[in-house]
């Protein structure tokens, strides 16, 4: 079956690739030759403000390279990384060990290939992750805060480090890039890579003042706002320009399935705009078929939302069930793809959400202000008894019931016996701060999951240093890319917290591979 879906992705990746690559003005490959004059030049060029642009971008700054711009075409910096749930997946950490919890690489590694099927490149996997402790210090040297760690689905046990929120993250390594003299420029969107007559990257066609559509996202090529420039990149260009989860017509020549009545987490500038251009430019893409929906969204509000917190711990301490059957249908840490498919399932086109249920000892995991927007909105409701809350959902009330004696029990076994697996699902139960949580005391909320489109697998093809392949398997010289655009590191399936720890490891590793590369050439 995955065979099949990913010949089918190659069978329409070529055949976009076959038709934007034909000469038609807008997407023929730039050369050197056609640029009338350099408007201004750099050392480096960084396309994106998200984890891995900003992560790209002090790298370069810290290995010697001074005049580098990083542009980001909205109106706000850090796209989805600013408003994303900021937690990072990393194994071996202080908080760990403050929290009692055993981690080592090797398990996240086997975690990570497990949740995506192995398809993954495995070495990007592991390179990836026994990164991940270097990556956490560097962030917590540049002013980010991590607050706790929780276990996110498909993880064995609790390492996902969370700053808050991921503007948390993303601002102060800009702050950081300031205060060094770096450059950010917003509203700039690059439109082209420019190559000399050897293939080489040397700068890039952009648009100042680009003015997104936020009433008509379609098809972002047909935006012709912004004033014409190109930009010098003497050591090379890095693109960290994200995925492309808020592009229905784009997402569904990978999977048709995601139409326009499928919502998604992402902010409106995650189109595929660049990954067309780089399909014409003859850029080896990967994976595109696994696009991702994440069910740690609410079914009762758009977009990403404020219940996400909430949902999480509830996965971890609470009980999800089917309201006609009042019983449990999915392990409820899971993995996205397993959790999100089986509600998918059983969700009849959105007429019945799942019911995940957490009571006050749950729910004092969460961190108050972050509980209070889920509520404030509707998102998560609270019920002083469980007759009150089985009434307002309709559920199946006796098996509904028994069912959470039986999962009361589970807990109960499992702190007894730590290697203990409950026999519905197979599910284990973890902690939290050395206490372990039932469903039973009130009052009791509850929160609606919805799955929407989050992540995109696939991307462009990277070697373990960000170089980019072509389609011949060349590397492009001078051409660099991480974040969410790239492919490999997650398979079939993303594991929660593995992105953020994706985009900051090769963002971090594209901007110090540039630096080495060009800090050679001038014998710096």
């Amino acid at each position: 079956m995955l065979d099949l879906k990913r010949r089918k992705s190659l069978k329409r990746l070529a055949g976009l690739g076959a038709c934007l690559a034909m000469p038609s003005g807008l997407f023929a490959r730039l050369s050197e030759a056609d640029v009338p004059a350099w408007d201004e030049s750099f050392d480096a060029i960084v396309v994106g403000s998200g984890f891995a642009g900003s992560a790209a971008m002090l790298s370069l700054m810290d290995n010697g390279l001074s005049k580098c711009v990083m542009i980001e075409k909205m109106p706000y910096l850090g796209g989805n990384s600013a408003y994303s749930g900021g937690s990072m997946a990393v194994a071996g950490t202080s908080i760990q060990a403050r929290d009692g919890i055993k981690d080592d690489p090797a398990l996240q590694i086997a975690d990570t290939l497990k949740s995506g099927h192995n398809l993954n490149d495995k070495a990007l996997v592991e390179t990836m992750i026994y990164a991940g402790p270097q990556t956490f210090e560097w962030l917590v040297e540049n002013g980010v805060k991590f607050k706790w760690v929780s276990r996110s689905g498909g993880h064995s046990v609790p390492r996902s480090h969370s700053a808050g929120a991921g503007s948390y993250i993303t601002r102060p390594l800009q702050d950081k890039i300031l205060a060094m003299g770096g450059e950010i420029r917003q509203r700039v969107i690059m439109d082209e890579l420019v190559f000399n007559a050897k293939g080489e990257v040397v700068g890039i066609a952009v648009r100042e003042k680009y003015q997104f559509d936020f009433e008509n996202r379609g098809d972002e090529s047909e935006n012709k706002s912004g004033a014409r420039r190109f930009y010098r990149a003497y050591g090379g260009v890095v693109l960290a320009t994200g995925g492309w989860g808020a592009d229905v017509g784009f997402r569904q020549e990978f999977d048709p399935a995601l139409k326009e009545s499928v919502l998604t987490t992402n902010h409106a500038g995650a189109t595929g705009y660049t990954a067309k251009k780089l399909l014409a430019d003859d850029i080896k893409f990967i994976d595109m078929s696994y696009i991702q929906r994440m069910h740690v969204t609410s079914a009762d509000e758009p977009f990403f939302g404020f219940a996400y917190r909430w949902i999480t711990r509830a996965y971890a301490y609470g009980i999800m069930v089917n309201a006609k059957t009042g019983l449990r249908f999915v392990n409820e840490i899971a993995d996205r793809k397993v959790g999100s498919d089986a509600i998918w399932a059983m969700n009849e086109g959105g007429k019945n959400p799942p019911i995940l249920i957490m009571d006050m000892e749950g729910t004092k995991t969460v961190d108050v202000k972050d509980f209070q927007r889920g509520l404030s909105v509707g998102a998560i409701k609270k019920f002083d008894t469980l007759d009150e809350l089985i009434s307002y959902y309709h559920i199946n009330r006796e098996p509904f019931l028994a069912q959470l004696k039986r999962y009361n029990e589970f807990v109960a076994r499992s702190e007894a016996d730590k290697s203990y697996r409950d026999p519905e699902f197979g599910r284990n139960y973890s902690p939290y701060k050395g206490r372990y949580i039932k469903v039973e005391k009130p009052p009791f909320f509850a929160a609606r999951p919805g799955p929407k489109v989050h992540h995109c697998m696939g991307g462009v093809k990277t070697n373990l240093d960000c170089e980019v392949y072509k389609n011949d398997g060349s590397l492009v010289p001078n051409l660099y890319a991480a974040g969410e655009l790239t492919g490999g590191r997650h398979g079939y399936n993303r594991l929660g917290s593995n992105a953020v720890l994706d985009c900051l490891v090769y963002g971090k590793r594209a901007g110090a591979k540039l630096a080495s590369v060009y800090n050679a050439k001038r014998g710096a």
